[in-house]
């Protein structure tokens, strides 16, 4: 397998968001206790969330080989550019590494990590792979890649057990819910083809573009209202301006959802999904900055 090859396994474009998670809440946590800024461990962490993404790719990949052969069949594995053997090796050398590079931050993030290998796989694999089961497959997603990233970005600052990583967490899985939806648009010939029940299968995409649409919109407006309530602490007007700013951004991704619910004709997927990830990356960021100006 070449470095070009592995580097598409990969996925890079879902990279930045799991970054940005680590990076603004160790800031966060780090501003909203005055305290020093530990950048050893704030990189060792990066590099285990950076691993961990990689692994749950890979994974996904493998169990999701049929359905890509419809969908993606440019990706390395349908396209012959890798081997089964060499995906699971990929895999297990890349989920090793996360696990490792967790232990070497604290205990707190090492079990954010440890709880997150096996919920990713499990939404992937059999037996379980709850990525066939409508609604059950948001929450499962929204768990790791919502509320334990924010919770293990907190972590990783020293702040695991703080009001503000839990309420922010509990926010950012809300938002998944319904906004990991996004990615199934495009993908309902595969999906359906392999038994995948996703919304717009089991809905069609009109409907389910409706029932997404709110969650890419009102957890952001939850930012202010929980600043208001006492919840967040940091500075009050820039959770305003920040949730403002990605309710705004939300609502163009629900705009161009509810307009063309099946994407592009070209399969590829749909405006939303991007967007969906351009929001999660400037949360993460935005909140750390929000805490910066406190």
């Amino acid at each position: 397998m070449t470095a070009s090859v592995f580097w598409r396994m990969l996925r890079p474009v879902t990279l930045p968001a799991p970054v940005a998670g680590v990076i603004g809440g160790a800031l966060a946590a780090t501003f909203h206790a005055d305290a020093p800024i530990h950048v050893w461990r704030i990189a060792a962490a990066v590099a285990s969330a950076l691993t961990l993404t990689g692994a749950s790719n890979i994974v996904n990949q493998i169990a999701d080989i049929e359905t890509d052969r419809i969908n993606r069949p440019e990706r390395p594995l349908p396209a012959g550019e890798v081997s089964m053997r060499q995906a699971w090796l990929s895999f297990v050398a890349l989920g090793s590494a996360a696990v490792v590079l967790g232990a070497m931050v604290n205990p707190a993030y090492f079990a954010c990590i440890v709880f997150t290998l096996p919920v990713t796989v499990s939404y992937s694999m059999p037996p379980l792979r709850f990525k066939r089961l409508p609604l059950i497959a948001n929450m499962v997603i929204a768990t790791p890649r919502g509320l334990l990233l924010v919770v293990a970005g907190w972590a990783a600052g020293g702040g695991f057990l703080e009001r503000d990583a839990w309420v922010l967490g509990a926010l950012a899985w809300l938002y998944l819910v319904g906004a990991a939806t996004t990615k199934d648009f495009a993908d309902v010939k595969g999906d359906r083809a392999t038994g995948c029940r996703t919304l717009p299968i089991l809905w069609g995409a009109k409907r389910a573009a409706w029932f997404v649409a709110p969650f890419l919109v009102v957890p952001f407006l939850g930012y202010p209202a929980a600043a208001s309530l006492g919840w967040l602490d940091g500075n009050r007007t820039g959770w305003f301006v920040l949730g403002g700013a990605l309710a705004a951004l939300g609502l163009i991704a629900a705009a161009l959802l509810i307009r063309n619910p099946n994407g592009p004709d070209s399969g590829r997927p749909h405006p939303a999904w991007g967007l969906m990830y351009l929001q999660l990356t400037f949360a993460h960021v935005g909140a750390a900055a929000v805490y910066a100006a406190a």
